[in-house]
């Protein structure tokens, strides 16, 4: 209600604005005080004076004051109002970032013996601990000691303060309210609450990463992305849509197929990309059925997300369970990606980091005004030195505490590259093979172009993948809302052949297109993610007219061209056997009958799953027979246009040479090889057993094909 009647805003170091609300003030002022920690500083008069239809606003000159973040300013009225002023401002100058600088651990440092308490807030010129010891019902107040040079605020409390629950609350800017703590490892029901976590109690359980298989080239990997909500949610497990669903082994669906996390075992990728886990807004841990979001409104970057565990109001139990769906996936062989969301909250103003620190960790336009590329919120500036520190901190307690095995950045354009390079070279340092692949996408925020981690900086960054659009849009068509009749080389333009071919080299090579990319290895290969229209719903647009089994040849083309291209495979949940989000293109909230795992239809398309896991097979075994000339894969490459627009990709290995023949057309037609070959795979999957020889193939229409040849002694 204060700040309805009274507000004091510094805007800049000697520019005071202060506001009334005419309901509270019937007459204009004149004569002003300004006093710093009830010390009067000096006698202020407006310089300008000027109102709206609620409020009257003066600006005054306070030239000659010094603001000190942690020190309480007030201006003074002639009645003896005191209104205390928003200091601010300062966290968007040079100097405020300089000086406010921490390197320790920021958080609960848990000790069988003793816990201690920071947390960074520059501007709180106090801040109370509340304090809830397991087993007590009520909160103890303690009041936290002030350390000026690094803005931090540290209190040590003796005990052990295991599954304690605590609020910071602190005064800035002469509000005070209960916040949690932005590096709480351990949450409460909805996020009201942070808990004290015992991390050796975390880590003795097992993550199994042993069972894992050696890896070591990023280009080898296949990745895979699912929500851990979706893989169950039309199951009829007691337990759905949380992290103990995905991870119980012995499902079945009706028809006797794999369901959850043998279903994901049982298509050979590596990798298995989680969509986020870290606690986000918009689900109500009372009652997650109720509502549905995919997970990119985050909140917290440490806590797992509640909404998924079996009981939120256990502060261990999320952490737990995420630990044990980790394991459980390693158990099987599969690496985990987590997908993290550092460009934006859901909410600045509600968030912690900016209650704790106003203004601080948000990226501002030159207007001052929030930054909001990323179209989902507000923007992180990644680049001030405490914005980086939390996410370097975050990303090292996910490998910490869940043993994960990389990130997939979500709308990574708008971070800075220093921030994810830094992040990188630490984090190799513990995990040599993790993956750092993101969304490179320039978007408008404001960060200057040559900063931003996007695409386009790809050479800058050659420890990172990134989602290569340009393979989405040449191999299945346009993704837009008004360009999904827009057919791509693979759904029927032939007039894409020279562009299918250049980012079938992983999109590093000049033709058709300059290169996006310096190494193939960069190229994240993919027509089908969570965001847009499925795979499925396109092609019934713009093959329209064509029959299921139609739109079926056309998947098993793409599949095949996703896992054979240079570059890394990406699939996403339901993709492999032409799922349908019901021609929704951003059902990020539209729930379970639309993003859920439909198993009735695995059962219905158990020959598209068979294909894929077949499909799988042969990248492997064609990484396999490539071996140490994996890295030099684009020049053994070559193309042969064939009949209609079709082509032939001869893959000339030191003692094999590999044909892959695709046809997008509706034309059959024949070709001479120039000597035997072996047809290894078609339409139907791996049929090398069959051994069948040829010299003269039919190419069908809307058909893929794979022959291998034995080099012959010269």
């Amino acid at each position: 209600m204060k700040k309805i009647m009274m507000q004091a805003i510094a805007k800049q170091g000697d520019v005071l604005e202060v506001t009334f609300s005419k309901d509270f003030y019937t007459k204009p002022q004149n004569d002003f005080r300004i006093y710093e920690d009830g010390k009067l500083r000096m006698k202020v008069r407006p310089v300008s004076q000027s109102e709206s239809g609620s409020s009257y606003i003066y600006t005054m000159i306070t030239k000659g004051l010094s603001y000190v973040p942690g020190r309480k300013y007030q201006v003074k009225t002639k009645e003896n109002y005191f209104i205390d002023i928003d200091i601010s401002f300062l966290a968007l100058t040079p100097d405020f970032e300089r000086r406010y600088r921490y390197d320790g651990r920021l958080g609960a440092e848990y000790h069988p013996d003793r816990t201690i308490f920071r947390v960074f807030s520059p501007f709180a010129t106090m801040i109370v601990l509340k304090l809830m010891k397991k087993g007590e019902t009520e909160y103890k107040t303690y009041r936290m000691r002030r350390d000026d040079g690094y803005g931090i605020y540290e209190l040590e409390i003796e005990g052990d303060l295991d599954e304690a629950r605590y609020l910071y609350c602190p005064e800035i800017f002469g509000d005070m309210s209960d916040v949690p703590d932005p590096y709480a490892y351990g949450l409460g029901r909805n996020s009201l609450c942070s808990y004290v976590i015992d991390p050796e109690k975390v880590k003795r359980i097992e993550t199994f990463s042993e069972h894992l298989p050696p890896f070591s080239d990023r280009s080898k990997a296949i990745l895979y992305e699912c929500s851990i909500r979706d893989m169950t949610s039309k199951t009829s497990l007691s337990n759905k849509m949380t992290y103990n669903a995905l991870a119980k082994e012995g499902l079945k669906t009706k028809g006797g197929l794999p369901m959850g996390l043998d279903y994901l075992s049982s298509l050979g990728v590596t990798h298995i990309q989680l969509q986020p886990v870290l606690d986000f807004q918009t689900i109500d841990d009372d009652d997650p059925a109720s509502t549905y979001n995919w997970g990119y409104d985050p909140s917290f970057y440490f806590a797992p997300e509640g909404s998924y565990c079996s009981d939120p109001d256990d502060p261990y139990c999320r952490i737990v369970e995420l630990r044990k769906l980790v394991g459980a996936l390693h158990k099987k062989g599969l690496r985990v990606v987590l997908d993290v969301v550092y460009n934006h909250v859901y909410t600045a103003i509600f968030n912690p980091l900016s209650i704790l620190v106003p203004r601080y960790y948000f990226r501002h336009n030159n207007d001052q005004t929030l930054s909001g590329g990323s179209g989902c919120g507000n923007d992180l500036e990644s680049r001030k030195y405490m914005t980086r520190k939390l996410i370097k901190d975050s990303l090292h307690h996910l490998v910490d505490f869940y043993d994960c095995d990389g990130f997939r950045f979500d709308l990574m354009g708008i971070t800075d590259i220093e921030t994810l390079r830094q992040a990188y070279e630490e984090l190799s340092e513990k995990k040599p093979e993790i993956l750092f692949y993101g969304e490179g996408w320039d978007l408008f925020t404001n960060l200057p172009a040559d900063l931003k981690a996007t695409q386009y900086n790809s050479y800058k960054m050659p420890f990172c993948a990134f989602f290569n659009d340009r393979f989405r849009d040449v191999v299945k068509g346009k993704t837009g809302h008004t360009e999904l009749a827009v057919r791509g080389y693979l759904s029927g333009d032939t007039n894409y052949l020279d562009g299918f071919k250049h980012v079938f080299l992983g999109s590093s090579i000049a033709i058709a297109f300059a290169p996006l990319f310096a190494t193939p290895d960069q190229s994240l290969n993919y027509v089908e993610c969570h965001d847009n229209h499925t795979l499925y719903d396109k092609l019934k647009i713009c093959c329209q007219g064509e029959s299921d089994e139609e739109i079926f040849k056309r998947m098993k083309m793409i599949t095949v061209a996703i896992l054979t291209s240079c570059g890394i495979p990406f699939f996403h949940a339901g993709q492999e056997i032409g799922m349908s989000k019901k021609g929704d293109g951003n059902s990020y909230d539209a729930g379970d009958a639309v993003n859920g795992f439909d198993y009735s239809l695995l059962d219905q398309r158990k020959d598209l799953y068979l294909f894929f896991r077949d499909a799988i097979q042969l990248k492997k075994r064609l990484v396999s027979l490539v071996g140490k000339e994996h890295d030099e894969l684009r020049s053994l490459i070559s193309f042969e246009n064939l009949p209609f627009g079709a082509v032939k990709i001869d893959y000339r290995l030191r003692d094999f040479t590999i044909f892959v023949i695709f046809n997008p057309t509706r034309n059959s037609f024949t070709y001479s090889f120039a000597d035997y070959s072996q047809l290894i795979f078609n339409e139907a999957g791996n049929v090398e057993e069959q051994d069948y020889y040829v010299k003269l193939a039919i190419v069908s229409a809307l058909s893929v094909s794979v022959y291998i040849s034995r080099r012959r002694e010269e």
